[in-house]
């Protein structure tokens, strides 16, 4: 299903991030290239995916296909800088009513759970718990360690901007 997973029905899509090309594992993990996830990008109305890892693919892929690209890197198992959140809740925001953002991290699951979570309380209203047990319902294994403390500590932050 190319390991993505919808937060919010036709709004905030988790996934897995994209490598340069497909790639199967020993194993039989499958990772996907930007080409495999634009067609159904298109249908959903993605317009805008945000890069949170380093670069494994070409930003330009999506671009080329009408798809807006962002990139806000932090470290693998850490809490996103408070600027570098802001940026990716700017992004989150600057997506027009009626279309969808794509995020993810290497495995779409701490780093992308985090900023969710953050969105999730700013404009939903969620308490952190809540937000952290919606996002694992629907992508298990979302935000992980310090994480889970992060985002119970800018809850009321986030209540307060949203």
């Amino acid at each position: 299903n190319g390991d993505l997973n919808w937060i919010v029905k036709d709004k905030i899509l988790a996934f897995a991030g994209p490598s340069f090309e497909r790639h199967v594992s020993p194993e039989g993990y499958c990772t996907l290239a930007p080409a495999d996830y634009i067609p159904y990008f298109q249908r959903k109305k993605v317009d805008l995916v945000v890069r949170l890892n380093k670069k494994l693919y070409h930003e330009q892929d999506f671009e080329q296909a009408g798809i807006r690209h962002m990139e806000a890197f932090f470290i693998d198992g850490s809490c996103p800088p408070m600027r570098i959140l802001q940026q990716v809740l700017d992004g989150f925001e600057s997506v027009p009513t009626g279309m969808a953002f794509a995020v993810h991290c290497k495995a779409g699951l701490g780093r992308t759970g985090t900023c969710i979570g953050a969105y999730l309380m700013k404009h939903y209203r969620f308490t952190a718990a809540e937000a952290i047990g919606w996002m694992r319902i629907c992508r298990p294994g979302c935000v992980i360690g310090p994480q889970q403390h992060f985002l119970k500590q800018i809850e009321s932050r986030m209540w307060q901007e949203g």
